[in-house]
This record gives C-alpha cells, structure tokens and sequence, in this order.
C-alpha cells in the first residue's frame, strides 16, 4: 500500500515538475516571438536613410525587406521537417539564433549595400525556426488550449511591434565609435539586436525544455493516476459476484482506454504516416485563412514601406 503511494506521489511529482518546465517553455517561446517584433520596428524606420547613404538605388528598400521574408519562407519548411524528425526544437532555436546574431552583426557593419541585403537574407534564415516552434506547441497542448497558446504567442510579437519604435528614442541619439566602426542611429539597430539575440541564447539554454508530447507520456501519466484511484475506491469490503463483476468491468474499460491511448501515441510518432498535401492544405477553410493572411500581410507591409519613404 505504501509502496503505491509512493508511486502515485512521484508520478504527481513528476507531472507537475514538467508542468513548471512547460509553462517556462511557452514564457520564453513568447519572449522569441517579442523579439522577432522588436527587430522589426527598429530596423524599418531607419533602413530607408541607411541605404540612401550608402548611395543604393531606391529598389533596394524593397529587396532589404523581401529578403528577409524570403529566407524564412525557404528555410521555414527544413526547420520544419527537421523538428518532425528529431521531435526537438531547442537545439533548432540555438542553432537559427546564430543566423540572427550573424545578419544583426552584418547590418552593424553595413559598408555597402549588398551587406545590408544580404545581412536580411541571413537573419531570415533564423525566423525560419518559427515553423518548428509552432510544431512543438501542437505537439505539446492539448485540443481545448491549443488556440489560447497560439492567440498569446503570436500576440507577443503584436507587443513587440508595439514597444519596437521606443527604443529608437535612444537608438537615434547614439553617436560614438566602437573601434573603427561608427554607432550611429543607422547602425545601433542591428548591433543593438545582436545584444538581445546573445542573451536569448542564454534564457533559451536556462529555461527551454523540448518536453515531450502531451499525448503520449504525460497523457498515459495522467490516466496512471485516474486509474490508481478508482481502483482504491471500487475495491469491496464484502466481495460479492456483482460487485466483482462491476469491477472487473470497469478495469478492463481502463485497459482498453490505455491500449487505445498507446495506439494513438504511436501513430503520432509518425508525423508523416497517412499524410496527403491535397487533404492538408486544399481544404476550403485552409484556403481562405491562407489567402486572407496574405492580403492583410501584403497590404501592411505596403503600407509601412510606404510610410517609410515618405
């Protein structure tokens, strides 16, 4: 009897220990995401001015923000199947990060403007990462709270578009030499982000867990638990035919919920078993949601670069 207890206690233990590191999990997937909205609103409303100085035709305002997009559209896919296949993603957000360190790097240096470009086409590559993450919170919530997760993350990014444009109030006063390169407020963006791109590093290394999918291990954990007490309470005092009989009923219903379970937990291992493109993505509702994101995405983006040059 104490021996089960003790089971049962550790096993509450450990779901509520990787409850905390899942909470965790989702706060610094949330600080990404702010991130990849902040690096947005510091660099456009100075890019327009950097690449006038840097003497570059005016299409290149269209190239610099269209390579960022670009590289994440094609990189996106790899992290993707890359996640799929590991079933990790922290090892993916470490390694992408150092593409936006890099590009952050590059814009700071920014002595032409084919660096400029190309320092947005490497920096893409690190948002690519963002179809992996989005893998990892279907993998790891539940139905009912799936929609909650996503509205919250990608809300953080809303805020950081939002609180992006206030650090440009001290970004512009920057006039100073960091060895022979200048800091000004055409450059102080992208070293400025570089900063905050390091220590993401950091806080994705102390408090990312690639938690493991809440329908296989944590899912089976907790019907463990529901199981172990409904067994303590449907043990008889008296043993009796109908009472043994509801009994054993109602323990091989539990057998059948977990093999069920185990099934499920294994077809979901494989990701790509059963999977068609046409079912997937040619469906109606898929379709119009695709289609208005872009033309909201195109029109705002318009808009903003529009903005910008004038």
């Amino acid at each position: 009897m104490y021996s089960d207890q003790g089971f049962q206690g550790s096993k509450l233990l450990s779901t509520m220990d990787n409850q905390q590191k899942r909470n965790l999990t989702f706060l610094t997937i949330g600080l990404i995401f702010m991130l990849s909205g902040i690096e947005y609103a510091v660099i456009l409303p100075t890019i327009w001015r950097y690449l006038q100085i840097l003497e570059a035709p005016h299409y290149f305002l269209g190239l610099g923000l269209s390579a960022f997009s670009l590289s994440a559209l094609l990189t996106g896919p790899l992290f993707g199947v890359w996640s799929d296949r590991s079933k990790t993603t922290k090892s993916i957000i470490l390694f992408s990060n150092i593409f936006e360190i890099a590009g952050n790097v590059m814009y700071f240096l920014g002595y032409s403007k084919w660096l400029l470009f190309c320092s947005r086409l490497v920096a893409g590559i690190g948002a690519g990462a963002g179809s992996s993450i989005f893998g990892f919170l279907t993998r790891s919530t539940l139905p009912e709270e799936r929609a909650g997760i996503f509205a919250a993350v990608m809300a953080c990014r809303q805020a950081g578009l939002l609180v992006g444009p206030a650090f440009n109030l001290f970004l512009r006063l920057c006039d100073f030499k960091l060895g022979p390169f200048a800091v000004n407020k055409y450059t102080s963006p992208g070293i400025f982000m570089c900063v905050l791109w390091v220590l993401l590093q950091f806080v994705v290394l102390a408090t990312y867990w690639d938690i493991p999918p809440i329908s296989s291990e944590e899912g089976v954990t907790i019907l463990e638990l529901k199981q172990q007490e409904e067994k303590e309470e449907e043990v008889p005092l008296m043993g009796s035919d109908e009472e043994a009989g509801r009994t054993y009923s109602a323990i091989n219903s539990d057998q059948v919920e977990t093999s069920t379970l185990s099934e499920t937990a294994h077809e979901a291992s494989n990701p790509f078993q059963n999977f068609s493109i046409s079912r997937e993505f040619l469906r109606e509702e898929v379709v119009v949601l695709l289609t208005a994101q872009f033309i909201t995405l195109f029109n705002q983006t318009a808009l903003e670069v529009r903005a910008v040059t004038m």
